[in-house]
This record gives C-alpha cells, sequence and structure tokens, in this order.
C-alpha cells in the first residue's frame, strides 16, 4: 500500500479515535445508605453501592450511559440482641448483587433505562461479617447474632425505569419516574414525583449524573409510591420454603424523600432523607429513616 494512502488511513483512525474520546466520558460513584445518623440500627439498615458510569454521545445527538454497580444490602429486626426469631419484627437479611444498566436520554427531559442484576443473599452475601466488623470496630458494640437469616440463594432481576421532568416556572420543575422490577429477589412497581428546584435535564434527580461542568445548588422534595407483588427480605424463596422466618409483607409502600445536591465541576455531592413505611406487618415502628450519602467524580 502506498505510503500516502496508509497516512490517509491511520488519520481517519485517529480522527475516529479523538472524536470518540471527545464524546466518551466516564465517572465513578459512592452511594453510602445507613440509619444511624437518626440513632437507628434496623431494618433496612445499610447499604453501599460503588458504580462506574460510561457516557456516549450517539450518532442522533442523544446521550447513552452504561451503568455498572456492585452493592451490597443489609437488613436486621429492631430488637438487634433478641436471639430468638420469633420475636423478630424484620428477618435478618443480605443482598450482595452486580448490576448492569442502560440509560438512554428520549428528549431533553426523558430517559429511558434497562438493566439487570444478579446478586445471592444468605451468608455468600457476606452481610453479616460487614455489619459485626463495623460494629466491633466503629462503634465498639458486641455482635450480632444474625439467627435465621434469609437463606442463601442466586438472585436474577431485570430493571425498567421511565423518566420525565416538567417544566413549571424557571428553575421549578416537576419530576416523575415510572419503575418496576422483575426477579427472583424483587416483585415490584412505583413512581417517584417529586418538585425540583434546579436545571432541569434528561435524568431524575437522584441519577448521579454529571452532564456539564457548571456549579450548582438543588433541592428535591417527592415521595416513592411503591407496590410489591414479592418481597424474597420478608417472604423468603418463590421456589421453595427453605427461610426459617417468613412474615407477612405490605404490599403497598411509601417513602419521603428530601435531596439537596450541590455540584463543583467534576465533583458532585448527593445528601437524601428517606423516611420509609413498613414493609411488614410486624414491625414495631411505623416508618424509619435513612440518609444517602451520594458523592459522583467525573473522570474526564
Amino acid at each position: 500500500m502506498p505510503l500516502k494512502e496508509i497516512l490517509l488511513e491511520k488519520k481517519i483512525w485517529l480522527t475516529f479515535l479523538f472524536t470518540t474520546l471527545l464524546y466518551s466520558q466516564n465517572s465513578i460513584n459512592l452511594d453510602v445508605d445507613n440509619d444511624l445518623y437518626f440513632d437507628k440500627d434496623y431494618y433496612y439498615s445499610s447499604g453501599i453501592f460503588l458504580t462506574y458510569s460510561k457516557f456516549d454521545k450517539l450518532k442522533n445527538g442523544k446521550t447513552q450511559i452504561n451503568h455498572f454497580t456492585l452493592g451490597q444490602e443489609i437488613y436486621t429486626p429492631s430488637k438487634r440482641y433478641e436471639i430468638e426469631p420469633r420475636n423478630y419484627d424484620y428477618p435478618y437479611s443480605g443482598f450482595l448483587f452486580f448490576q448492569y444498566n442502560n440509560q438512554r436520554s428520549l428528549t431533553n427531559t426523558s430517559s429511558l433505562s434497562l438493566g439487570g442484576s444478579l446478586g445471592i443473599t444468605g451468608s455468600a452475601s457476606l452481610a453479616k461479617g460487614m455489619q459485626n466488623l463495623y460494629h466491633r470496630l466503629i462503634l465498639n458494640l458486641p455482635d450480632l447474632s444474625w439467627n435465621a437469616q434469609m437463606p442463601q440463594e442466586a438472585q436474577l432481576n431485570i430493571l425498567i425505569n421511565y423518566f420525565k421532568g416538567f417544566h413549571i416556572e424557571n428553575n421549578a420543575n416537576l419530576e416523575t419516574k415510572l419503575f418496576s422490577e422483575l426477579g427472583t429477589y424483587q416483585i415490584k412497581t412505583g413512581i417517584d414525583i417529586g418538585i425540583m428546584i434546579g436545571s432541569l435535564d434528561s435524568f431524575h434527580f437522584f441519577d448521579n449524573i454529571i452532564n456539564i461542568y457548571e456549579n450548582k445548588l438543588s433541592f428535591y422534595l417527592g415521595t416513592r409510591q411503591e407496590y410489591y407483588f414479592h418481597d424474597f427480605n420478608i417472604e423468603g424463596s418463590l421456589f421453595n420454603d427453605d427461610a426459617e422466618l417468613v412474615l407477612e409483607s405490605k404490599k403497598y409502600r411509601n417513602s419521603i424523600q428530601v435531596g439537596l445536591l450541590k455540584r463543583l465541576n467534576k465533583l458532585q455531592i448527593l445528601a437524601t432523607y428517606n423516611s420509609m413505611s413498613q414493609d411488614n406487618y410486624k414491625q414495631r415502628f411505623k416508618r424509619h429513616p435513612y440518609l444517602k450519602i451520594s458523592i459522583t467524580y467525573r473522570l474526564n
């Protein structure tokens, strides 16, 4: 091949590579959920999630984001040192999982997400060891018994979310997100709806996405309304009766959400207060609060 053609071919590939890098952006995110901020340590007690996100510009000008998440959730009864399972008001349960989610903008104020998660419950979730290690080293508390925890099973779920935002006035917007989840771990559907003060774009306030390098402060006040057809943490498996302790699940649940977001160029910090209604009929407390701290950093 003549040298001129070789140089031309390399120039084309370099142009393609440069364009790909220009429109491809990446970020990492750490979410930490905990109720200790409110002097609680039960029900949805802890969650930690690490996410890598890859942004791409599609040929039609829309944005595509691929999210890869490794997460762990921990659930415990309110009487932490009770060892008799029949006196628990919530089963001990842990969930360790990997989740993939493809999120695409549809318009300037809407997006669609499709994804799935593969995980494990029971002792392989490492929840008992993680919680007791934290209690021992940080809080100087004795270990919890974790008697009759939910059994070890592989869990597979598929997820779909549709987001749509509406302008009300300058910097005042209505945000809605319809979501559903289907699988062995949970089967549920619901809606997030709330008022957001700040710039509205294609993605929800809680999606931990940095679209532009712009310092800004945003606020969100809303609610999550959910209906559960099945919840492994409360009811056990769809396919067997291996769980030592199962309770009657509340099908309808709701949460109050208050969020404050601060963006500092490549860094974004989001703090969200959540107040959850009861998951089952035996819980001693009507509502349960926890705080989510989300830190997102844009890599390029």
